[in-house]
């Protein structure tokens, strides 16, 4: 069952089976919906404020790339 943390027109931070995920739309000029998986402490973080949310993205965001994942693609 999906647990909705933090909603936002962009990003959205919830719990399912007890792992952690933020959605949001990873592209530019057309709608690229992605899916990740996150921490517990980055969806605590993210949950606070837009400023939290967009900061644990761009985190996530830099890792994906760091392991050769492009994170301007949808991935659902």
């Amino acid at each position: 069952m999906k647990k909705d943390i933090y909603v936002d027109d962009n990003i959205s931070i919830f719990e399912r089976e007890g792992s952690f995920f933020i959605r949001y739309d990873a592209g530019a000029h057309q709608v690229e919906i992605r899916e990740d998986q996150i921490s517990e402490e980055e969806a605590s973080i993210a949950a606070k404020s837009a400023a939290g949310a967009n900061t644990v993205l761009f985190g996530l965001q830099s890792r994906l790339i760091k392991s050769g994942v492009d994170p301007y693609k949808s991935n659902i």
